[in-house]
């Protein structure tokens, strides 16, 4: 298959050149994404290997929120089959690199995303990857580009650049990704759990049911996620706050961009927030994503004076129960070792952290370098971070 991997881009506009089957555009600006949703939609419910995380909702709602900042620009790369089919995507921006002149190209959502990736339709991942990496090498606009949280079994992870194409590409280990393989029935699931585990699922379920009225379910109303979020964000912080960290919903900008995310993703029907309600109070909530074949457990909070009785424990296995019932194959507990996680599995897969640049010295060495210094600093703050109990 021949493939184009000329692209131009005229400020914030989209312009190609066509030279075989695949076309690629780069889109610039928000109302060019804008224009591109349902076919980005479209793409991303087709695709096999698609996360959350390069859906059209996560993306915009986080360039919205979060990714405008000075010296920041979108370079979303849209990839076309002849007839004008959106056969590949990749939702990419630009800024400075380390302060520099230097351009760093990097995935939309970067400190957000557990999962980054290139979408392609089914059939289509060689190709699409291929059209990817040549257009890369020849386009403008950028000289380090920081593939982070690259996903095992993603189309990057499994397409490398051609030997052709003129990359300097050097790559290392990311964070372990626990997730839990899902039998068909909730008593198998029960029967593959350790010993201590499967006693203490049934156990706290009993103990809190003894003491309270217990509701567990997640919000569907769309009336009922302002407070609930609230709730989330509150029991969050206030766990690790506890222990002299920051918690991830610290701030008002990362609060609205979980708002407005969390009402589009339940308009679509991705959204699982798990509230455990005790005499009618919100006390625990666990903030989930259903897409495709797996739900992915992204965020929790839990009332620290409860401690005793594991709420997070018994939630949890509410929400496995019901991805079970869903006939989800995957429970994604995504990126970090916390120790909770092992007690739900012993399997992981590893993200990859990739970087490439147009120069192979002396930029690609540099890069590569900081790359590996930032990722030994990442290890230690976080095994610091798992002491502060």
């Amino acid at each position: 298959m021949a493939i184009c991997y000329n692209t131009e881009v005229v400020k914030g506009r989209m312009k190609s050149d066509e030279l075989g089957n695949i076309v690629a555009e780069t889109v610039t600006d928000a109302a060019g994404m804008e224009r591109l949703a349902d076919e980005w939609r479209t793409l991303a419910d087709s695709c096999p290997t698609a996360t959350i995380f390069q859906t059209y909702e996560w993306n915009a709602v986080w360039w919205r929120r979060l990714g405008r900042a000075p010296g920041r620009r979108l370079h979303v790369i849209a990839l076309r089959s002849e007839g004008g089919k959106l056969v590949g995507l990749a939702p990419l921006m630009t800024s400075f690199w380390r302060g520099s002149p230097l351009r760093l190209l990097s995935f939309l959502g970067v400190g957000a995303s557990d999962y980054t990736d290139i979408l392609a339709v089914s059939g289509m991942e060689a190709p699409v990857a291929e059209a990817f990496y040549r257009t890369l090498a020849k386009s403008g606009g950028w000289q380090v580009f920081d593939c982070a949280q690259l996903r095992a079994g993603g189309l990057l992870t499994e397409y490398k650049p051609p030997a052709d194409v003129r990359l300097s590409v050097s790559e290392t280990l990311g964070e372990p990704c626990p997730y839990i393989a899902l039998p068909a029935d909730w008593n198998a699931f029960l029967a593959g759990l350790g010993k201590k585990t499967r006693a203490n699922v049934g156990y706290y379920d009993r103990a809190l049911q003894k003491v309270y009225e217990v509701k567990a379910a997640p919000v569907s109303d769309l009336r009922e996620l302002p407070e609930e979020m609230t709730r989330l964000f509150d029991l969050h912080q206030r766990r690790w706050n506890q222990r002299w960290l920051p918690g991830v919903f610290g701030g008002r900008r990362i609060q609205g961009f979980h708002r407005e995310l969390a009402g589009a993703l339940l308009e679509r029907g991705w959204l699982r927030l798990f509230c455990l309600q005790l005499d009618g109070d919100t006390q625990a909530c666990l903030y989930c994503f259903s897409f495709g074949d797996r739900m992915c457990y992204y965020q929790g909070g839990f009332e620290p004076t409860l401690s005793k009785y594991s709420l997070g424990t018994v939630l949890t296995a509410r929400a496995v129960q019901l991805a079970i019932a869903e006939g989800k194959t995957t429970f994604d507990l995504l990126r970090g070792d916390e120790p909770y996680k092992a007690k739900w599995t012993g399997t992981s897969h590893v993200n990859r952290r990739r970087m490439m640049t147009k120069h192979r010295f002396p930029l690609g060495m540099l890069a590569a370098a900081m790359q590996r210094a930032e990722g030994a600093i990442e290890r230690r703050v976080k095994e610091w971070a798992r002491t502060r109990k």
